[in-house]
């Protein structure tokens, strides 16, 4: 059956416009102002990608999931000169985005329609990437491979040495979720150092919502963890070193 893919203006700005695809929310974007990051987590991964060089200066990324390419296009916006790939696997969908919203003449964004499971490995061809963006959903469905350790370290496999993956958690009460994909990096690389931030009830396991799951093989940029405290959205808790273990492991 044929998706219902559709943009609805917001009410909070007179530019920003929601992606729904069958009636869900898959992405918000503010073609007039791409810096605007209006979902909570995704301003969250604007902090990390903020973090991991001096303002302005370019990275290489990589989207597994592009839905409006919102990241792609602050990271554009914000780091003029980067390079970017998306990988998504549903062509009408890019193909409504890009024709409802154009990308800028020299954006360095390039789309490639494909499984991000098969695309993993001929990436190891190219220019390592500075972050591996993760956020795979279709409406509120992760697919079950990124809980697998293979495909964790296949996205670890693509950066540069100083590179990061961030992962994009929707998760229900008990953080099953959380701790199967960071499980799964940990099994991958057991020396990435790994950091999640989100909203204490969250994090906590008490309600449902989005946390952003980092791991950092090289270790975190300096000052990420106070800059993601202290940046919003608010309340924003971090979980590192013996928190992040005492929270994920001791109830697996």
């Amino acid at each position: 059956m044929a998706e219902r893919i559709e943009f609805e203006a917001d009410v909070f700005t007179p530019s920003g416009l929601t992606l729904l695809v069958d009636g869900t929310a898959q992405s918000h974007v503010d073609p007039v102002d791409p810096t605007r990051l209006f979902f909570e987590y995704v301003r969250r991964i604007g902090h990390v990608l903020d973090a991991m060089r001096p303002a302005r200066e370019p990275i290489s990324a990589v989207h597994l999931g592009g839905g409006a390419l919102t990241l792609p296009r602050y990271v554009a916006a914000t780091r003029p000169g980067s390079t970017q790939l998306v990988v998504d696997h549903d062509a009408e969908v890019m193909a409504i985005v890009l024709s409802r919203l154009p990308l800028p003449v020299g954006s360095g964004i390039e789309i490639l329609v494909a499984d991000a499971r098969e695309v993993l490995l001929p990436l190891t061809e190219r220019p390592p990437a500075d972050v591996v963006v993760v956020d795979l959903y279709a409406r509120l469905e992760a697919p079950a491979f990124v809980d697998e350790p293979s495909f964790m370290a296949g996205c670890l496999a693509i950066l540069a040495p100083s590179g990061l993956v961030v992962v994009n958690v929707a998760d229900a009460p008990g953080l099953a979720r959380l701790r199967a994909q960071a499980r799964a990096l940990a099994r991958a690389d057991p020396r990435a150092v790994l950091l999640i931030a989100g909203d204490p009830a969250v994090l906590s396991g008490a309600e449902e919502g989005n946390a952003i799951l980092i791991a950092a093989p090289g270790g975190l940029p300096a000052g990420l963890e106070e800059r993601l405290l202290e940046a919003g959205p608010f309340p924003a808790a971090v979980l590192a070193g013996h928190r992040l273990d005492t929270v994920l492991w001791s109830a697996c």
